[in-house]
């Protein structure tokens, strides 16, 4: 086998372009039709909520007065907004959403959709985003969620005050990418045809020309024995058997 080098790759790859080049071909075609027409689409909607301790919010309204509002209100409700994520993720509001949804849904099935996080550490905003195989029936399990979560967080924190700051009015596809996923498809189908090319290259110990045997042997090489067959002259015609005559 010939010494691993960066040109040795780029000349066994260049030698196999055509196989390397169909491989890719093959595998972008059958990745494409099968995110375009056989995979099963997954849309995401999302929605936010905000809750506090009380002194934020009032009545239910985003309106803050902020000449009541102190810096322990603040840093209090920031500390409660992690307990509000952690209510929003226990299996009882999930089944109270998938009640409310006629029973299309186990509440396990909604978990698995669902994703409650608080946004980061410097803000109030916990998110709600659901997938679904359709936008409408993801934002209706997002906007479903939020109309049920402010009534349930208050039974676990009755002096909290639950406001919804943004109801979901559409979805986005986050399954299949088909472009993305058909280039990756075409990168991976080249790069299996290459390692295939480079296994039969590494398992073919045949001397096929001078660089062959340079590379396998550290000998200096005297001469070549042309080969008669590419020059379609008989053996019989040529100068050899003369000489031995």
């Amino acid at each position: 086998m010939n010494d691993i080098s960066l040109s040795y790759l780029l000349k066994l790859a260049l030698s196999k372009i055509w196989a390397i080049v169909i491989a890719a071909v093959v595998f972008a075609v059958s990745a494409f039709c099968y995110f375009s027409f056989a995979a099963t689409p997954s849309y995401k909607a999302s929605g936010s909520l905000l809750s506090t301790n009380g002194a934020i919010i009032s009545q239910n309204t985003a309106t803050s007065n902020t000449s009541k509002v102190s810096g322990s209100d603040i840093t209090s409700s920031l500390y409660l907004s992690y307990t509000i994520a952690d209510i929003l993720n226990t299996s009882d509001i999930f089944k109270e959403v998938a009640d409310a949804t006629g029973g299309k849904y186990k509440y396990t099935e909604l978990m698995s959709r669902a994703t409650v996080t608080k946004r980061d550490e410097d803000t109030l905003f916990i998110d709600v985003s659901f997938t679904a195989t359709t936008p409408e029936e993801a934002m209706e399990l997002v906007n479903t969620f939020l109309s049920i979560a402010p009534e349930y967080i208050n039974k676990f924190v009755p002096d909290s005050t639950t406001s919804v700051t943004s109801t979901a009015d559409g979805a986005s596809l986050v399954y299949p990418k088909t472009i993305f996923s058909t280039i990756v498809f075409a990168l991976l189908g080249a790069i299996l045809a290459f390692v295939v090319v480079f296994i039969f290259d590494s398992l073919d110990h045949a001397i096929k020309n001078e660089d062959d045997f340079k590379a396998k042997f550290d000998l200096p090489l005297l001469g070549v024995i042309p080969n008669f067959e590419n020059t379609g002259i008989p053996a019989s015609k040529g100068g050899y058997d003369n000489a031995v005559e």
